[in-house]
């Protein structure tokens, strides 16, 4: 798995600076005349943050009780970091469009939609996975606290029996 699929949390307060250091990268290349080729790995990073930006956005960013607790200055990261994402798109737009070669937006805009896709598939995949582990662990600690009550019940019955005898 790749580094971005492993980590249990999208670090939600790094996102904006990400974003806006890639895309920093990217206008730079393109500006120098890089061929399209050079700079689809960057779009490809830039695609990714996309996908983590709306999964924090849903909040499935997090396990079942880290959504219990969003922060406000986690709400204003994930607003900023949409802002940002934005903002660096235009960006990238108009600069794809005066220095990059005819058609490189459109190339540009195909791959990142299939990198999004692939990214928003893993993180997707990867909290249903997350989801089902903490699903699992709470019901085998409510079984074992079943089985503990009822065991403790039925020897209190019994020291109950002996004494009444």
């Amino acid at each position: 798995m790749s580094n971005g699929i492993c980590r249990n949390m999208i670090e939600v307060l790094a996102l904006a600076s990400a974003v806006s250091t890639i895309a920093g990268g990217i206008s730079s290349a393109v500006q120098a005349g890089k061929d399209v080729g050079s700079v689809l790995p960057q779009f490809g990073k830039l695609a990714k943050l996309e996908a983590d930006i709306h999964l924090a956005e849903q909040g499935r960013h997090k396990g079942p009780l880290g959504r219990l607790t969003s922060t406000e200055e986690e709400g204003f990261a994930i607003g900023n970091a949409k802002m940002k994402h934005k903002e660096a798109m235009d960006t990238l737009r108009s600069h794809c469009r005066l220095y990059g070669p005819p058609g490189m937006w459109e190339t540009v805009q195909r791959e990142m939609g299939a990198a999004r896709a692939r990214q928003k598939k893993a993180l997707e995949e990867e909290a249903a996975k997350r989801d089902r582990i903490f699903y699992f662990i709470t019901i085998a600690i409510a079984c074992i606290v079943f089985a503990a009550g009822s065991g403790g019940l039925i020897w209190v019955a019994a020291l109950l029996a002996d004494e009444v005898r």
